[in-house]
């Protein structure tokens, strides 16, 4: 069997939280018309399925992080050039624009987006190279 892409995980969850609004939906626009099973019964199930849809987000993220090995190494590498640099660098606007560059790949890591991660990281290693 194929193994799914981030991408593929991730199309799966939205699908999953969609079916789960939908069965709430109904339940909510039927709620009169059902008796106390059913409408548990209903409930239960639009629960397990938005269960399914945060437990595929989870996945989806998890390879998407796995994706982003290199740029680890990347990462561990700038981390010490910029420790090295911090300790002698007179350059306050450098300094600024370090830390900005490290907030970028900060925010790009907590989007677990690895195209953004190695644009930010590019992005730092151009900071350090002036």
């Amino acid at each position: 069997m194929a193994s799914l892409t981030s991408t593929q995980i991730h199309e799966l969850a939205h699908h999953f939280l969609n079916l789960g609004q939908a069965a709430g939906q109904y339940r909510i626009d039927n709620f009169e018309n059902l008796s106390k099973t059913q409408n548990k019964e209903l409930k239960d199930h639009e629960k397990a399925i938005l269960g399914c849809a945060n437990d595929l987000f989870a996945w989806s993220a998890s390879i998407v992080m796995n994706d982003v090995s290199g740029s680890l190494a990347t990462l561990n590498d700038v981390t010490n050039k910029i420790e090295t640099i911090y300790k002698t660098l007179k350059d306050v606007q450098k300094a600024i624009d370090i830390a900005a560059a490290v907030v970028t790949v900060g925010a790009a890591v907590m989007a677990k987006n690895p195209d953004a991660i190695a644009t930010a990281l590019g992005g730092l290693c151009t900071i350090l190279t002036k």
